[in-house]
């Protein structure tokens, strides 16, 4: 699956927006994190590329991070891998060259609230909600939590 298939994105002008379309929560795997880092690569390298905005697809999820069941498994190179790609996606979004806006149109848990949390601005749904549920697997929030 390539990359413009796995991170759906747009440019129109100066503005970049990148859709997170894994229904029904709008989960992001592991493939779909590095191809979000690799996106966020590619648009720091296109200069006229001056804002990014990160939305997800229908009005139900932003995002509800990552499918918790794959920390929950047990399997811990997967978790291990898992918490690693996130953490240098998040990495790149916090890092892009522009500003990036994270407009929250619905839940947004988890890992997709610590993607909203990278983002410079924060604009959300009168409907949205926000959770960090990984405290029911065992799990600390890390990428985001020092800006709540």
């Amino acid at each position: 699956m390539s990359e413009a298939t796995l991170i759906p994105h747009t440019i129109e002008g100066h503005v970049a927006t990148i859709t997170i379309d894994n229904p029904p929560a709008n989960t992001w795997t592991a493939e779909s994190l590095i191809a979000l880092k690799q996106l966020i690569d590619e648009l720091n390298r296109n200069r006229e590329v001056y804002a990014l905005v990160m939305t997800g697809q229908g009005s139900k999820f932003f995002s509800a991070g990552a499918d918790l069941n794959v920390f929950a498994a047990g399997d811990k190179e997967s978790a291990c891998r898992m918490s690693r790609v996130f953490g240098e996606a998040f990495e790149a979004l916090s890092n892009f060259r522009g500003v990036s806006i994270a407009a929250i149109n619905g839940y947004a848990m988890g890992g997709g609230l610590e993607v909203a949390l990278a983002c410079d601005i924060r604009i959300a749904e009168e409907h949205a909600v926000m959770a960090l549920p990984e405290a029911k697997v065992g799990l600390l929030p890390c990428a985001g939590v020092p800006k709540i």
